[in-house]
């Protein structure tokens, strides 16, 4: 089965990129065109930042909650964002390429043109979130949550989503044939119009508790 393709703007960054650092962030900082490399922010929350044309490069956040963020034009490389809160967020043409987002929590957020590519994102959380052009590729999505989520054009390619939620979301024009899963969280109501294998189809049928014989 072919997977439906989606064509999603990349980030937008001006060459070359001034080096920053962490030092004079607070709430309602504003930085462009520059780069964090190999740098550590933890324990600390934030209101209103916002990153436009800017690149993350082994950055980690630890213990770290932004409120009401914005990102655009922006690219993760290689970075750490286990378990921080990123509740609410405007992230607007941005890559995630081999970023840890284990338990990471994008509730309420608004992501349009945004690319996840071998990400960990187990645990994570995208509960109540709009998503507009937004795919994941080779994505570690183990129990992720999808609850309650409103999108336009989603790609899942190539992606572990074992015991993911989507309960309250409509499945309507998803396909999700080249995704692994051993069992789903759905709702009944949501289901029709999904595109999955065989093999798949049953695994919808015992998350509805429909019995084959």
């Amino acid at each position: 089965m072919m997977k439906k393709k989606i064509k999603i703007d990349l980030p937008v960054l001006d060459m070359p990129l001034q080096p920053a650092n962490f030092d004079t962030l607070e709430d309602e900082a504003y930085y462009e065109n520059c780069v964090f490399e190999n740098c550590t922010l933890e324990n600390d929350t934030f209101a209103h930042v916002c990153f436009k044309k800017v690149k993350f490069i082994n950055v980690t956040f630890e213990n770290m909650s932004f409120s009401q963020l914005e990102l655009l034009d922006v690219h993760f490389e290689k970075c750490d964002f286990s378990n921080v809160e990123f509740i609410g967020a405007i992230i607007h043409r941005a890559y995630f390429n081999g970023t840890k987002l284990v338990g990471t929590n994008f509730a309420d957020a608004t992501l349009q043109h945004v690319q996840f590519d071998g990400i960990h994102g187990k645990y994570s959380s995208f509960s109540y979130a709009s998503m507009k052009y937004v795919s994941f590729t080779n994505a570690l999505l183990v129990q992720a949550d999808f609850f309650e989520l409103n999108w336009q054009q989603l790609l899942f390619a190539e992606c572990d989503l074992t015991g993911a939620n989507f309960m309250n979301t409509s499945l309507k024009g998803l396909n999700l044939s080249t995704c692994y899963f051993e069992q789903l969280m759905i709702s009944l109501d949501k289901v029709a119009g999904v595109s999955v294998t065989t093999e798949q189809a049953i695994v919808f049928a015992e998350a509805l508790q429909i019995n084959i014989v």
